[in-house]
């Protein structure tokens, strides 16, 4: 479903942003940094806020296995003034473009930055890179979401990059209404299925979302290439690479509390960011029955959005019986 507006209002953002077409870049170095990189990337992002709204440039700059990768979005005047001053930069070596094209925004905040857990070597980083820098000179490049996401947070098993463009990997975002449930569900669940989560931290703009965790976990899926379970803190909901990546969730699951007034303000603010991306997730209620309410069915359907309940009967927080029933509704999708 295409947004009816040219401009989209993100949440906690407090401006509107254009929609129509715009210049799209990511490249990938080798970082030079000396001592903790967090510090050094907070001192870009200071910088950066200053500078990339001034120029109508949004930036999302992630760091993993010694490698920086940048995403901008904006004006084509003003990406190559970025890069330039890029390719002069101490801090950045062996400077690769692995995506270039013209198209609909994703980045909606001047800025976000991640630091990502990885268990490859710089190495396997690096082979990744450059096969993406080949096919991006060949002209056969993916769209910009899947190119970052394969660099970031790779499928594993080397997954090719087609295969969630094609829809065959689940993807599915939690957010509890209350508490840490998400984080609590995707731990337990790791345990359960001897599999590892991957931890990353997320800094943004705002004052209220300067650091935010994401985490996830893949699963196999059966007569599919599998499904990523993604748990996002509720502050997460201010982070423009959470709207980045909205279009690309089959569901996204609100854990629901005995608080009604919780669980609204949270799918409030979940479908106020749904409704200005090209494809809208299922929302999914997960939770006791008693929590469940038809005011939740009611906002979500009243946003053009379809509202699927797992209901976990008077076992609140159970997670063997959260997970049966989120399960039981996901296989479904």
């Amino acid at each position: 479903m295409q947004p009816d507006s040219d401009t989209t209002l993100w949440p906690d953002s407090g401006t509107e942003l254009s929609r129509q077409d715009l210049g799209r870049l990511i490249y990938a170095s080798i970082c030079q940094v000396d001592g903790p990189v967090l510090g050094e990337m907070r001192r870009i992002r200071d910088h950066a806020v200053l500078n990339n709204q001034s120029h109508n440039l949004r930036v999302a700059l992630m760091h993993r296995c010694g490698w920086f990768v940048e995403w901008i979005e904006g004006p084509p005047e003003g990406i190559r003034a970025l890069m330039e001053r890029v390719a002069l930069d101490e801090r950045h070596r062996s400077l690769r473009v692995v995506h270039e094209s013209v198209g609909k925004p994703r980045l909606f905040k001047p800025w976000i930055g991640s630091i990502a857990e990885a268990t490859e070597s710089t190495g396997e980083f690096a082979r990744r890179v450059m096969a993406l820098h080949e096919r991006h000179l060949k002209g056969q490049g993916y769209e910009p979401a899947s190119v970052w996401r394969s660099l970031c947070s790779p499928l594993p098993g080397h997954v090719e990059v087609a295969a969630a463009q094609e829809g065959s990997y689940q993807r599915v975002m939690m957010m509890s209404a209350a508490r840490t449930d998400a984080f609590d569900l995707l731990r337990w669940l790791a345990t359960r299925e001897k599999r590892a989560v991957v931890h990353r931290r997320f800094a943004g703009a705002a004052r209220d979302a300067l650091d935010v965790e994401s985490d996830y976990l893949d699963l196999p899926r059966q007569a599919a290439a599998g499904r990523r379970l993604i748990a996002n803190a509720r502050k997460g909901l201010a982070m423009g690479m959470t709207h980045a990546f909205l279009p690309d969730y089959t569901a996204a699951v609100v854990l629901l509390d005995t608080d009604s007034g919780r669980n609204e303000h949270l799918l409030d603010r979940l479908l106020t960011a749904c409704q200005h991306v090209h494809h809208r997730p299922v929302v999914v209620g997960l939770g006791a029955d008693s929590w469940f309410s038809d005011s939740l069915r009611s906002l979500t359907e009243a946003r053009g959005l379809r509202w699927v309940e797992a209901r976990t009967g008077d076992r609140a927080h159970d997670m063997a019986t959260m997970w049966w029933a989120l399960k039981r509704v996901l296989d479904l999708l």
